[in-house]
């Protein structure tokens, strides 16, 4: 329980023990940790990784990274490593006061390192570009103002505003997270709530986030009676002879790109 026993999170644990120690065992509880504490530094190979054909060359060594291309190169060191590990793995690296998106992630279903999402493929402009995508200040206050909590990870406090203030103000919303505005393209799958308020059962209906996800523990996977349920809250009279499962017709998953698998929380009617 090293995790959560530190500072203002104790006051949470003296009269919420039980959720504390479900928390702990999250995804959630575990977005932000450093490189040694994760499956990319663990997996990562004694050989450099490489871009396309004439790239520059990626190398490791303790949290350093380095970018190599005949005389041209740049280094910045591993802060953070960004991700629970179900879907990806993204390294903050840090070059002087820039805090620049990795342009390698680690892939842990498919075992592999490959092209952050978002990142163009082929062969990077500078040194420096290898190296990732630099970040606003702004992009990386609200990133690490929740994730970067101490302990890192999201804890208690993440969400909840300072105990003192625990029932006069309201909790963050999953939003500032999960983002509930963004481009509406082919990555917009996702972002969970962007998807969701479009759904007549969130613009017709009452549906939130934590109607199907308990705030404190991992999404229920693979249980088609579990979400069946909670759609039948409403529906409780639709689809009566058809198939336990509701989520393959109406929230179907999609792979938006190699690796990444997303449940599209845009919830309709299909042919």
């Amino acid at each position: 329980m090293l995790w959560i026993i530190s500072g203002a999170a104790q006051d949470c644990v003296n009269c919420h023990r039980a959720i504390v120690d479900k928390h702990a065992a999250t995804n959630h509880a575990r977005t932000l940790r450093p490189l040694s504490d994760t499956a990319f530094g663990r997996a990562l190979p004694d050989r450099p990784i490489g871009e396309a054909r004439g790239g520059f060359l990626l190398s490791y060594m303790g949290t350093t990274v380095s970018a190599e291309r005949g005389r041209e190169s740049a280094a910045g060191e591993i802060a953070w490593v960004l991700g629970a590990g179900d879907q990806g793995l993204t390294p903050l690296v840090k070059i002087g006061g820039e805090w620049l998106e990795h342009r390698i992630s680690y892939y842990p279903r498919a075992d592999r390192f490959d092209l952050t999402l978002g990142h163009q493929p082929g062969t990077s402009k500078s040194a420096k570009a290898a190296l990732g995508i630099v970040q606003s200040e702004a992009t990386v206050k609200s990133c690490l103002g929740c994730h970067g909590a101490k302990p890192p990870g999201l804890g208690c406090e993440s969400c909840h505003v300072k105990t003192a203030e625990h029932f006069s103000r309201p909790t963050k919303l999953c939003t500032e997270c999960h983002r509930k505005e963004g481009p509406d393209d082919a990555l917009a799958i996702r972002f969970q709530p962007l998807r969701l308020i479009k759904s007549a059962c969130f613009t017709k209906g009452r549906i939130a986030c934590a109607n199907c996800h308990p705030p404190h523990a991992n999404a229920v996977r693979n249980d088609a009676a579990f979400y069946r349920s909670k759609c039948a809250a409403c529906h409780s009279t639709e689809h009566a002879n058809q198939p336990a499962d509701c989520l393959p017709c109406h929230m179907p998953k999609s792979s938006p790109a190699p690796y990444l698998s997303f449940t599209d929380h845009w919830i309709r009617k299909r042919r």
